[in-house]
């Protein structure tokens, strides 16, 4: 019964040793966290406290300064937005002016109207032209029938 015992105890030891690895985790983690503690220090802390000191800093003056530029500037800066809106308010009236269709229907009356008064006098100028032909023809056929009876061919 002892052997059994012994045996057993040894059983239990090896698979222990082989199997229970608590005590090895437990002194990985404490080395990791002594190592992780040390080499970081209080760089948070100091991290925090700079981040406080650069708040309270910004509260302190950058505020006070901020607002007497805007003070300063903005009046300036509004007054060169509303030109600026009525430039480009011009510059859509004048677009609008330029799109109108009633507009565009008026220039197409126009250019209509020229066509026909250029189709007009085309027609004017061809017709004086052939009146001018037909008047030299029947000068040349006269002054023919002309030579023919001096030369009595007639």
């Amino acid at each position: 019964v002892n052997n059994m015992a012994a045996a057993a105890s040894d059983v239990n030891e090896v698979f222990s040793r082989l199997f229970d690895h608590r005590p090895f985790l437990r002194g990985e983690i404490e080395f990791f966290k002594k190592e992780f503690e040390e080499k970081r220090g209080d760089r948070e802390v100091e991290q925090l406290f700079r981040s406080l000191e650069l708040i309270t800093e910004i509260k302190e003056g950058q505020i006070e300064k901020i607002v007497n530029s805007s003070d300063d500037n903005l009046p300036r800066t509004i007054a060169d937005v509303q030109v600026a809106l009525h430039m480009c308010e011009d510059t859509l009236d004048t677009e609008s002016k330029f799109n109108c269709e009633e507009l565009l229907a008026k220039k197409r009356a126009e250019r209509s109207a020229r066509l026909t008064a250029v189709q007009q006098d085309v027609q004017e100028k061809l017709r004086l032209l052939q009146d001018s032909y037909q008047e030299k023809e029947q000068s040349l056929r006269a002054q023919f029938q002309q030579l023919e009876k001096s030369a009595g061919y007639i």
